[in-house]
C-alpha cells in the first residue's frame, strides 16, 4: 500500500503521475505568494524605509518624492490651486514680492498642525501647499484613513474629515461656514472640493499590488465637482419684466441655495464674480447689457441662503427677443472665467 501523501513525503512524488508534480509544485508557488505577500504587508509596519520624508528645515523633501509612490494624488496636487498658491504671479505682485511676510504661513505653509500661527517653511516655498503641509504632524505623516507606510505614519485622523482643517489658513470662510447652520446639516470643505473616489493610494510597485482599494478623495480642491453633482446651487430668476414705451425693464433675482458660504469668499487677494445681463436681438447678437460685480471687501457678496435684486432697463426695439445673465467668477490671475449660473428669459 503506497504511503499517505503529506507536504514532508517529498519522495513519495517520484511515484506518482506528472499531473501529481505539477499540481505540487504550483500548491508550493501558492503558499509562496501567500507568504510573500503577507510578510511584504507586515514589512512596511515594522520597518521604516524612508524615514527622510518627514524631515523638516533643510531637508526637507519635495512633494515629488511623495509621488514615487502617490502617483495619482501628486498628478492632481500638482495641478491645483494649492500647488500654484506661491509661484501664482498675481500673489507675487500684492505682496509686493513676497515682502508681506504675514501671508507666506498659508501659501507656503511649514504644517498647519500648530496651535500657534501657521508659519511659512524656508525650503521648497514654490511647491505652495506642498504635501508635508496638510500631511506632516510631529515627526509623522498623518491621514484620514488607518494605514501601513515604508515611512513613520500616526493613527487615523478624524482632523482630516473636518472643516477646521481647512479653517488653518481659510478662516473667514471657515467663519461664514460655521455659522451656516448646525454641524450635522452642513456638508465640509472635503465634500464639497474634494471629491470622493475609490482607488489604490499608491500606484507604484511593489506596493500597489498588496494594498487594496480604498474610498479616499481627489486632491484637485476645485469647486466645480461641487457644481456638477448639485443642481442649482445658485440660482437667477428673472422677475416683473415688463416693455413700457419700448423699453425693456424688469428685475434679476441672485440666490444662493446651498453654498455654504459667500459667494465670492476669501479672507484677501483678488476675489470677484461678475453678473452679467444681456439684452440680445433675433439673431443673437448683444444690444446691450448691464454688469454688476460681487466683492468680499466691499461686502456685495452672496452669502448663504442670501438673495440679492439687481434691476435693469435696456432701451428696446422691435427686434430683441431674449434676455440672458449669467454669473462668473473670475479667477485668481484673472486670466479665466468660470460660469456659476445662468438663466434666459424670451420676450
Amino acid at each position: 500500500m503506497a504511503p499517505a501523501c503529506t507536504v514532508c513525503d517529498s519522495y513519495f512524488y517520484d511515484y506518482l503521475p506528472d499531473y501529481a508534480m505539477f499540481y505540487k509544485n504550483v500548491k508550493f508557488l501558492k503558499y509562496f505568494i501567500s507568504f510573500f505577500s503577507f510578510a511584504a504587508y507586515l514589512l512596511p509596519v515594522s520597518c521604516t524605509i524612508y524615514p527622510e520624508l518627514v524631515e523638516t528645515g533643510i531637508k526637507s523633501p519635495r512633494s515629488e518624492r511623495c509621488g514615487d509612490c502617490h502617483q495619482d494624488i501628486y498628478r492632481e496636487w500638482k495641478d491645483s490651486p494649492h500647488a500654484g498658491s506661491f509661484t501664482n504671479e498675481t500673489f507675487r505682485e500684492e505682496t509686493n514680492d513676497y515682502q508681506f511676510t504675514f501671508c507666506l504661513g498659508c501659501h507656503a505653509p511649514e504644517t498647519i498642525f500648530t496651535q500657534e500661527t501657521v508659519k511659512p517653511r524656508n525650503e521648497n516655498k514654490s511647491e505652495g501647499v506642498n504635501c508635508n503641509s496638510c500631511h506632516l504632524n510631529d515627526c509623522k505623516l498623518s491621514g484620514p484613513t488607518p494605514a501601513h507606510g515604508p515611512h513613520p505614519i500616526a493613527a487615523e485622523n478624524p482632523f482630516f474629515r473636518s472643516s477646521e482643517l481647512c479653517g488653518k489658513c481659510h478662516v473667514g470662510t471657515y467663519a461664514a461656514w460655521q455659522a451656516s447652520g448646525t454641524a450635522e446639516s452642513r456638508k465640509t470643505c472635503q465634500d464639497c472640493h474634494m471629491t470622493a473616489i475609490n482607488r489604490k493610494l499608491i500606484q507604484d510597485d511593489p506596493w500597489q499590488k498588496i494594498y487594496p482599494k480604498r474610498k479616499g478623495k481627489q486632491h484637485l480642491f476645485s469647486s466645480q465637482a461641487f457644481f456638477k453633482n448639485h443642481e442649482n446651487p445658485l440660482k437667477l430668476s428673472f422677475i416683473q419684466v415688463t416693455r413700457p414705451e419700448g423699453r425693456v425693464e424688469g428685475l434679476l433675482e441672485l440666490e444662493n441655495t446651498s453654498i455654504p458660504h459667500s459667494v465670492p469668499t476669501g479672507d484677501y487677494g483678488y476675489r470677484e464674480v461678475v453678473v452679467t445681463v444681456e439684452l440680445l436681438d433675433n439673431a443673437g447678437w448683444v444690444v446691450a447689457l448691464k454688469q454688476e460685480s460681487l466683492f468680499v471687501e466691499l461686502k456685495t457678496a452672496l452669502p448663504y441662503k442670501g438673495k440679492k435684486i439687481i434691476p435693469f432697463r435696456f432701451a428696446g426695439s422691435a427686434n430683441v427677443s431674449v434676455i440672458k445673465a449669467t454669473m462668473v467668477r473670475t479667477s485668481f490671475n484673472k486670466d479665466k472665467n468660470t460660469l456659476l449660473a445662468e438663466a434666459i428669459h424670451h420676450l
